[in-house]
């Protein structure tokens, strides 16, 4: 048999998996009330939640990783803030916020804190911004498959679809985490043997730590240490400082702010929970990369001349025998879907409840609820796959917007920080702020050659400073109309470190992991140093 039909029959199986277990998953969650089918019903506990948060982040942007290491090395370090400040400072300060305020969507907490327009305006960019990603994720996904197996593109992007759309639609966010905590399992175990495997078949970790070969700025590849450049105009993969502060912003904004990750962390069962979750996740994400990094150093190793965005797939075809090949190609497959379904769950939960139930009918019952939503989810998954053909023919335009909208995690990082912190923000100031952030942002990016890492702190620091200058000429708001908005105002609980209030022995997994990872590094910085 040809080997490509086999690895075509694995990759087969585990849609029809996927389909048998979404389509009884979805009827067993049919009847759940319109909360539970936004939300997931509040039920899971921290380790579940934070399976389904890694399932999210590592999607088919796994490649990206393996081919950031093939160019640029083993430079871990901008993707370990999650481990040492960006989950810390979430499981600190923002969880406990989300938690007291009970909101149902990230955008709903910026209406508690300043307006209804601030809310509006980021629900709006934000739906927008998902849809696109959405349909170029499915372009990928069935670029992948199409190119492997010669299957025709929109009969892949027609099965990716149709397979999620399914459990979707009749389950909503209760079916998509029950799926998404197996599919993380998955995921994981195919990362983790295409890096092992890799390392084996270029030698071993001594013979990566060996690697004399420098980067573009002047680093080896094995090392993590990041490169420095005090340039704005740097074009250095995050050079210190400012990739380093970038990271950080862009990090936080990433983990906590955006709803698509927060959304799961609102399905704990309990602030504690979601406070484990989240350390849980930034800590097994970035364990995870170091997999994918370790397999893009070693194909650089093994095949030099390795185009860097194939070197993932050059991995799986050089390095697997048949077979194995579609359970790998399986668990990208299941990496992208556990993205896509999150990214419909998201927006259209945004939708629904940040638009519609907030601006149009507020006072819809259960059935009207569930019914709009499951519109919407249609609505955007038709959208989406409409979406395509452009993706395919432009993907620069795609990229170009993508890239514009990126220009926003300052200004929403910014927006989170002095509302939660300060409480001397008030709503006009903090709207103009935001816009003024987002323009200056967008024209630093398209305007001049200021690199995106600076581009998005000037942002980040422009709105930061706008809103709090510009409050002094409003009013500000009572303690009493601040209650559980800042890490001030938070009934019961001496502020800032609201955090140890659900979990006192939360600055202790603080410090541990913090010293845990330096630790680490600081051992393999050691260790290429002695080879």
């Amino acid at each position: 048999m040809n080997a490509l039909y086999i690895d075509g029959a694995v990759v087969a199986f585990y849609f029809l998996v996927v389909l048998v277990a979404g389509y009884l998953l979805g009827k067993k969650h049919q009847a759940d009330s319109a909360s539970d089918f936004l939300t997931g019903g509040r039920s899971l506990s921290g380790f579940k939640i934070a399976l389904t948060m890694i399932a999210m982040g590592i999607d088919t942007g796994i490649m990206g990783i393996i081919g950031i290491a093939f160019v640029w090395g083993f430079t871990v370090q901008w993707m370990a803030v999650h481990i040492w400040i960006t989950a810390p400072l979430a499981a600190m300060f923002i969880i406990p916020i989300y938690w007291r305020t009970k909101i149902i969507t990230t955008p709903e907490l910026l209406e508690k804190r300043f307006n209804v327009s601030c809310r509006a305006f980021f629900t709006v960019v934000m739906v927008v911004y998902i849809i696109i990603v959405l349909g170029t994720s499915i372009y990928l996904g069935a670029l992948i498959l199409s190119e492997w197996f010669g299957w025709p593109l929109y009969t892949c992007c027609a099965i990716i679809m149709g397979v999620t759309g399914l459990y979707v639609l009749m389950g909503g966010m209760k079916t998509v985490l029950s799926i998404n905590i197996y599919q993380c399992i998955f995921i994981v175990i195919t990362v983790v043997m295409v890096g092992i495997v890799a390392v084996w078949k270029a030698g071993g970790l001594s013979a990566i730590a060996s690697i004399k070969t420098l980067n573009d700025a002047g680093i080896v590849l094995p090392s993590t240490l990041m490169p420095v450049d005090w340039s704005i105009f740097s074009k250095l993969w995050y050079p210190l400082p400012s990739g380093l502060i970038w990271a950080i912003l862009a990090g936080t904004s990433w983990i906590i702010c955006n709803f698509y990750m927060a959304q799961r962390l609102l399905a704990s069962r309990s602030e504690k929970d979601a406070q484990k979750a989240i350390l849980y996740c930034g800590t097994g994400l970035i364990l995870i990369y170091i997999f994918g990094l370790l397999a893009g150093i070693s194909v650089r190793a093994l095949m030099p001349d390795t185009a860097p965005d194939k070197a993932y797939v050059k991995a799986i075809f050089t390095m697997f025998p048949v077979g194995v090949r579609g359970f790998l190609i399986a668990g990208l497959i299941a990496s992208l879907m556990s993205t896509i379904d999150g990214l419909v769950t998201s927006s259209s939960t945004m939708i629904t409840e940040d638009i519609y139930r907030r601006l149009i009918h507020r006072n819809a019952g259960d059935k009207t609820i569930k019914t709009f939503a499951r519109i919407t989810q249609a609505v955007i998954i038709v959208v989406s796959l409409i979406l395509i053909p452009y993706a395919a023919e432009s993907r620069t335009v795609t990229k170009l917007i993508q890239s514009l909208i990126a220009d926003m995690l300052g200004v929403i990082v910014a927006l989170y920080f002095v509302g939660i912190f300060s409480r001397r923000a008030t709503p006009i100031a903090a709207f103009i702020g935001m816009i003024s952030g987002i323009l200056l942002a967008v024209y630093l990016d398209v305007g001049t050659d200021i690199s995106f890492p600076n581009v998005g702190i000037f942002s980040f620091l422009w709105t930061i400073v706008a809103i709090l200058v510009l409050s002094r000429f409003e009013r500000p708001r009572s303690k009493e109309e601040l209650e559980n908005l800042t890490v001030y105002t938070v009934p019961g609980v001496k502020g800032p470190f609201i955090g140890l209030a659900a979990w006192p022995g939360l600055w202790k997994w603080i410090l541990g992991l913090a010293i845990f990872w330096f630790s680490l590094t600081a051992a393999w910085e050691f260790y290429i140093r002695i080879h």
